[in-house]
């Protein structure tokens, strides 16, 4: 199952909670449900959402939030940027308006599944946490 980046709103609601740290960066790791096919999420303030699925210290865990901390990367050195609205990737030169799910690029009209490996800011994410994978 592939994962898929999908937005939250919100920057830091779980202060109060006892949630690990990723070492490179500190972001915060918060296990929660998320909907199906979904197995991790960026937010906006170096959050990173990993399912309630993914065992704990799993190969799986790091490939996901490698992934998705492979994306606040890029969103805070600005090369990637999203909000509810639309994906701004500079970095691929691309432009996404966000509906129903999809991301519709600006030039072509083309619509792709959120977390699309064939995007540009996704394949540069997978590549980033294929390095995690048996």
């Amino acid at each position: 199952m592939a994962f898929k980046m999908k937005r939250t709103k919100g920057t830091f609601p779980y202060k109060g909670e006892h949630d690990k740290f990723v070492h490179d960066g500190d972001y915060k790791i918060v296990r929660k449900n998320l909907d199906d096919g979904i197995l991790g999420e960026a937010e906006n303030g170096k959050v990173v959402n990993i399912d309630e699925s993914i065992p704990e210290g799993s190969d799986q865990e790091k490939e996901v939030a490698t992934h998705e901390i492979h994306h606040q990367k890029e969103m805070e050195s600005g090369k990637l940027s999203y909000d509810d609205d639309k994906v701004v990737d500079k970095i691929g030169g691309k432009k996404y308006k966000r509906k129903n799910g999809k991301l519709i690029d600006e030039d072509s009209g083309l619509a792709y599944d959120e977390g699309d490996k064939s995007l540009p800011h996704e394949k540069r994410a997978y590549k980033a946490s294929n390095k995690h994978k048996k």
